[in-house]
């Protein structure tokens, strides 16, 4: 293939595709796998952050 611009773009979007392709097979390996579980600092992160989001809402409402 001649090195111009088009061969070039050609060349990258041919290795972007591979790429994809690589990620996606490697999901589909991956997909019965079960999820880590969560560690306890970050599940009590989570609660807080959804305690908060309802005072938002409570406050928000009695403006």
């Amino acid at each position: 293939m001649a090195d111009t611009k088009d061969s070039r773009n050609d060349q990258a979007d041919d290795a972007e595709e591979r790429q994809r392709e690589r990620e996606l097979e490697e999901a589909l390996e991956r997909d019965d796998e079960d999820e880590p579980p969560l560690e306890e600092e970050e599940t009590s992160e989570a609660a807080a952050d959804s305690d908060g989001d309802e005072r938002d809402e409570e406050d928000a409402t009695e403006e």
